[in-house]
């Protein structure tokens, strides 16, 4: 078995991780995830992803010190979302997916998933990899009358490379104003999702 890769799936790798901007820098900086996981979990190397995070302006962390401040990434959704939600009583019903039993090396891995009701019609989280998108599925899937229809949106090539998975109707991958109205958001919540989700550039694209 060799960990060479070819010149089409190094760039591959790297066009992934770098449309994954926001979810990479969340959980390096909020999650406390390391340089090595991330070089596992996307297939890029050390040495071009410390160049892309100079390139971001990503501090970087001591080594072997979590992020200073960090808090569960759950509690750390649920503030943005209780800013952006036209019901914030949504999160009262809100699952904590525990996603541990993908990262044996690492204490608490866990993401917020809420449930649909009112304006909100569907709802989503991207997570790490293949292993996450199945824990997560699994834990939704018990509780299917707040979670309906849960699903992964597609099918990637690659075991390591970020999953979404979906509940609730279907959403238009393009069409970011009409995808914060289905998640129930309020104008101004609509707005913030809009904009964290602009392209900075031809180059880096928030994922």
């Amino acid at each position: 078995m060799t960990n060479h890769r070819t010149k089409r799936e190094t760039a591959e790798n790297r066009a992934g991780f770098i449309a994954q901007k926001a979810t990479v820098i969340r959980r390096y900086t909020l999650d406390g995830v390391s340089l090595a996981a991330l070089c596992r979990d996307h297939g890029v190397s050390i040495e071009w992803l410390r160049w892309q995070f100079d390139v971001w302006e990503v501090p970087r962390r001591a080594r072997g010190r979590a992020a200073p401040g960090a808090q569960p990434a759950h509690e750390a959704e649920r503030a943005v979302l209780a800013q952006r939600l036209a019901d914030p009583r949504l999160l009262g019903q809100s699952i904590v997916v525990n996603l541990s039993a993908a990262h044996a090396r690492l204490p608490s891995v866990t993401r917020l998933a809420v449930p649909v009701g009112g304006a909100r019609v569907a709802g989503e989280i991207t997570v790490a990899n293949w292993g996450q998108a199945l824990i997560t599925i699994l834990q939704l899937d018990e509780h299917a009358r707040q979670f309906p229809n849960v699903r992964q949106r597609k099918p990637l090539s690659s075991p390591w490379e970020p999953r979404t998975v979906c509940w609730g109707a279907p959403t238009p991958a393009g069409d970011m104003r009409a995808r914060g109205q289905m998640f129930g958001y309020h104008s101004i919540g609509v707005s913030s999702y809009t904009a964290e989700h602009a392209p900075a550039s031809a180059v880096a694209l928030p994922g």
